[in-house]
């Protein structure tokens, strides 16, 4: 199969995700929206503060989002989303885990970055392209991310190098029969609980093809991400970040 016929597929199989959420979300018979931050209380076992590998594109390149200030700017108004103000808007490519006893040590971290770095160094730059709009049924409303499978390669390279990310993603549903069917997502907002689904849908389904923009990456990047309960959006931490080289990168490793 060619680089091109393999994009396109790719590029189908996105697409099809994002309308199987969308769907999913505006079948619901369910009058009451989801809060998505009591689904995170639960999922993070009470505000525990997650590791993940990261692309903070809303405080690498804020400028890319003036194309999405008018969304931004209708969905702040509504009562329905609460959305993250720009340096906090990021790709998550790999949750890792929460800093926490049973989970992960602050310890830990920096071999994370360590052991994946080389491996890391080793993708190429690449571009993605910003487009359309979904909302997934834990109530996060997102922009699609088209990245020619750059995202997988950096999650292969991750868990080959990250006894944890391996362990991580071969037990997580985004792996099935051996292989990687994550798709990458920018988080634009997150439900409140409050409004009603059918002013949601008015709010988005104009929006739902609209090309954004495109954009640069050079580096990949780790951070804390501290939500608090009464602060979900403090300044994300990034602990590490990892220029990437291209293919003919061999520094730090034999295999």
């Amino acid at each position: 199969m060619s680089n091109a016929t393999e994009n396109t597929a790719l590029i189908e199989f996105y697409q099809e995700r994002m309308k199987a959420d969308w769907d999913l979300f505006f079948s619901n018979s369910e009058k009451t929206l989801p809060n998505y931050w009591e689904y995170w209380e639960e999922f993070s076992n009470s505000w525990r503060v997650p590791i993940q590998f990261i692309q903070p594109i809303g405080l690498d390149s804020p400028r890319y989002f003036e194309s999405l200030e008018p969304l931004l700017s209708k969905l702040d108004s509504s009562p329905e989303v609460i959305v993250p103000p720009t340096d906090w808007l990021h790709i998550s490519w790999i949750h890792i885990g929460f800093l926490m006893a049973t989970d992960i040590m602050w310890s830990q971290v920096e071999t994370f970055y360590v052991n994946a770095s080389p491996r890391l160094r080793r993708i190429p730059p690449f571009s993605i392209k910003l487009s359309g709009v979904s909302i997934d049924d834990k109530g996060v409303v997102y922009v699609g991310v088209y990245d020619s499978g750059s995202y997988r390669d950096a999650r292969k390279q991750a868990r080959n190098g990250v006894p944890k990310v391996y362990e991580v993603l071969r037990d997580s549903n985004e792996f099935v029969d051996g292989r990687d069917i994550f798709i990458p997502k920018l988080a634009i907002g997150h439900l409140s609980g409050e409004g009603n689904r059918q002013n949601l849908l008015s709010l988005l389904e104009d929006w739902r093809t609209v090309e954004f923009t495109t954009i640069d990456l050079t580096h990949l990047q780790m951070a804390r991400i501290p939500i608090m309960p009464h602060d979900h959006y403090a300044s994300l931490d990034v602990v590490a970040q990892i220029e990437m080289r291209g293919e003919n990168y061999r520094e730090g490793y034999h295999n």
